[in-house]
Formats: structure tokens, sequence, C-alpha cells
């Protein structure tokens, strides 16, 4: 059967809300439509449809499976594929969880209480030219700031952030080129990898492109650390598409800087259209 696609871009917003009932801003929606197009002509088989209305006779597929985006599907008639519950959503989209996994840049801490954000703060990280603070859950860049001096605007960020469970704190390192690794994880824990890709994105931390990079000198570390991260997924019961986004800094290679246990804008570019379905 073909697949109903519904392309949640804004699951990130739906993740940090912790409970059903997300709806998305009109403002947001009109943001997110460029995007998914671009992302339905390279992760869409031929006889895919987007959600528009009638789904039934197509298998529903979400970009990421939210209650909100699995309700859209449903609705349309399409067949529910398993899924994992928005607990497990939530905790493995999480910063925490891959900051869990070991931190990838020296002195980064994942902050839960105030005391410890103003305690990293207080000393300059080892490398970098500054601290930069990202909070659990953020998408294209957002979600994000460089700390300085920290401001009262800046407080009114760190709060808002461990509402939804932490604050990330690294060095703010210049990034060389910026890398990904993407896999497709089974229920039994079976792993798939796609090839090592390059990804281009604005000042802004926003998507541009992603080209495949087989002869990246850093493919093997990525690939070892996808299937650490994949080892990781399956014991905190996450089955599905994810990806884990790297880079090279002056300093070196950060293996992991992000998970994102869902498909990505760049997900295609490392498969082949049968591997990714």
């Amino acid at each position: 059967m073909p697949f109903a696609w519904i392309l949640n871009l804004d699951a990130d917003l739906e993740l940090a809300r912790g409970t059903p009932g997300y709806t998305p801003t009109r403002a947001v929606l009109a943001a997110m439509k460029p995007h998914a197009a671009r992302l339905a002509a390279t992760l869409l088989g031929p006889d895919d449809i987007v959600v528009d209305g009638n789904a039934r006779g197509y298998v529903g597929r979400a970009f990421c499976p939210t209650p909100r985006a699995l309700g859209v599907l449903e609705r349309a008639g399409a067949t529910l594929e398993p899924a994992p519950s928005l607990a497990i959503l939530r905790l493995v989209n999480g910063r925490g969880f891959s900051a869990s996994l070991g931190q990838t840049l020296p002195g980064a801490r994942f902050c839960t209480s105030l005391a410890e954000i103003v305690g990293t703060l207080a000393s300059p990280p080892p490398i970098g030219r500054g601290w930069r603070a990202k909070r659990a859950f953020g998408m294209a860049g957002r979600g994000q700031r460089r700390i300085d001096a920290p401001t009262e605007a800046d407080h009114a960020f760190f709060a808002s952030a461990l509402v939804e469970g932490g604050l990330q704190l690294e060095p703010d390192v210049s990034i060389l080129r910026e890398l990904g690794q993407h896999g497709m994880l089974a229920a039994d824990g079976r792993l798939a990898l796609g090839t090592t890709v390059r990804q281009t994105c604005d000042a802004n931390g926003q998507w541009l492109a992603t080209t495949t990079a087989p002869d990246e000198e850093h493919a093997g570390a990525l690939a070892d650390e996808a299937r650490r991260v994949g080892r990781a997924l399956h014991e905190a019961g996450y089955f599905g598409p994810f990806g884990i986004d790297a880079f090279v800094h002056a300093d070196g290679l950060n293996p992991r800087s992000e998970i994102n246990a869902r498909y990505s804008m760049g997900f295609a570019a490392g498969f082949s259209p049968t591997a990714r379905r």
C-alpha cells in the first residue's frame, strides 16, 4: 500500500508542550509550508500523497508520529502504523537524552536547575568564544542563543527552558562544516544506516541543502556514533527513522551535536527509496 504523509515539521513544538492538544498557529503553518514542499519532493514515493482530505487505502506515516499527526491521519481514514508513545518521543528527542549518552564538547553540561546554569556560566568554556544555550527542544536553529553576561532576557529564557525539561550549555565554537548520519531502526533493534551526508544551513541554523559525502574523513566516526545512538534509542523503546547531526569545528569533530528521533529534511539524501520505506 502507498503512504499518506503528514509532514509535521513543527513536531518539536508539540513535544516541548508534552501533553496532547497541541495546535499549530497560522504563522507556524505558513512557515512550514515551503519546507514541507521541499521535503515531499525527496521523501515521498511516486504513489504517496500528503494528507489533504481522504486517505483511505493508504498507510499513514508522519514526519514525527506525534498525537496530533496520528490524529490527522486517523481522521483521514489512513491505516496507522505502530508508533512510539508521546512519552518515548519526548524523551529521546530532548537534548537531555543526548546528554545522557555523554557530552561531546569540552565543558558542555545539560542543566536542570538555575543553580547549575549560573554555576556553569560563571567560568568561560575551555574552548570556543563563549557559551551557547539550547532549550531541550528546538527546530531550524530556534530555541538557542549565545550567552555572554546573562541579561534579564537571558534569565527569562533559562526559566522557560527549565519548564520544558532543561537547558544545554556548551562552548560556542566556529563550525567549519556540518555533517549528518541517518538510520532506520526496527522495533527489534535491527539498524540500517544511510550514507554520511554534508549539510548546509544558513546563519540562523535553518536547513538549506543536504548532499551525500561518502568520502568524508569522519564517516567512520559518525557511523560508529549512529550505531551507539541506535542501541540507546532501542533500549529507550524507540523505533523508526532517526538522525544525528554533527560538525567539524576548529578544535576537532563533534560527532553528535543533537539526535533527531524522526525524519529530517536531509533524510532521503542518504537512503535509497527502498531502504527508507
